[in-house]
């Protein structure tokens, strides 16, 4: 009897002693479930960002086109059907048009008819708006050549005048201007980079510093990568100088508008886009993989 008992208290304690095991058990696996749901949702905002930066942009262009009175191509109007023939007259006093002639047979002495020529083909059509677009985000670079691009278009010479009136004009045009600019130069990019420094920020982010590459090895400017949730939590504590990457995600630009600065400064000039404005590329929603 005394060693039943002890037997059925023996095999008490083990599976309380085993519960705690099992029930970190559960907790990681829901932990793990919980992960993967994050990065689903993550990934969804991204490609929910990405179409709003493509509405974003033929907006933008639509807005160009009315600014420059450009008209916008109407649709072709459809083909007139072809009038119906008439059924052949039945009148006795309405003559009947003569049938047509069969082609007579070819000679069999003489020469066949020569081909007739071929037409050389069309001229090929410029590329599609889409390909210019896409051009400006192939690099940090060419999206602040394309702001640059864009300052000179829209304000002309107002751009660092030394007339007091024109200046004023300027500055005072250039806030509204930089909102609408970086709300239109929004797209999802994968890069090769090629990382520098992190650090933290805010809500568990990591910002890190990078400078994009081409497939040559050549530097095509520098960028800041903000990477958030488990993409954030992954590269925590890992060693990143010098390492290269890949990065997929949306590119943004910052304008900073700086009314005393008239020229590029020491060691930025590369941000420098006009008078008194400065940009930099951020790369959200960012995905980092080596």
């Amino acid at each position: 009897m005394i060693m039943t008992r002890a037997i059925a208290l023996l095999f008490a304690a083990v599976a309380m002693l085993g519960a705690p095991h099992a029930a970190a058990q559960v907790d990681n696996d829901l932990q793990r479930q919980i992960d993967a749901l994050k990065e689903q949702v993550r990934r969804k905002d991204i490609d929910l960002q990405v179409l709003a930066a493509k509405v974003t942009d033929l907006e933008a262009k639509l807005a160009e086109c009315e600014r420059k009175g450009e008209r916008v191509p109407a649709p072709e109007p459809m083909p007139e059907p072809a009038p119906a023939e008439a059924p052949p007259s039945t009148d006795p006093l309405q003559p009947t048009p003569p049938e047509p002639l069969e082609p007579a047979p070819a000679d069999p002495l003489m020469p066949p008819a020569e081909p007739a020529p071929v037409a050389p083909p069309a001229p090929s059509a410029p590329a599609p708006a889409n390909d210019a677009a896409a051009a400006q985000f192939v690099s940090p670079e060419a999206m602040l050549n394309a702001v640059r691009v864009r300052l000179r278009e829209d304000f002309g010479t107002r751009a660092g005048s030394s007339d007091p009136k024109e200046r004023a004009s300027y500055q005072r045009e250039l806030k509204s201007w930089t909102a609408t600019t970086a709300r239109s130069m929004r797209r999802e990019v994968t890069w090769s980079v090629r990382l520098v420094e992190a650090m933290s920020a805010r809500s568990g982010r990591i910002l890190i510093q990078a400078v994009v590459l081409d497939d040559a090895g050549r530097e095509l400017g520098p960028c800041t990568i903000e990477l958030a949730g488990a993409a954030a939590k992954s590269w925590r504590g890992v060693t990143i100088a010098g390492r290269r990457a890949s990065v997929r995600g949306l590119a943004t630009l910052e304008l900073t508008i700086d009314l005393d600065q008239q020229e590029a400064r020491p060691f930025r000039n590369d941000r420098f886009i006009g008078p008194c404005l400065e940009g930099r590329v951020i790369v959200t929603q960012a995905v980092l993989s080596t």
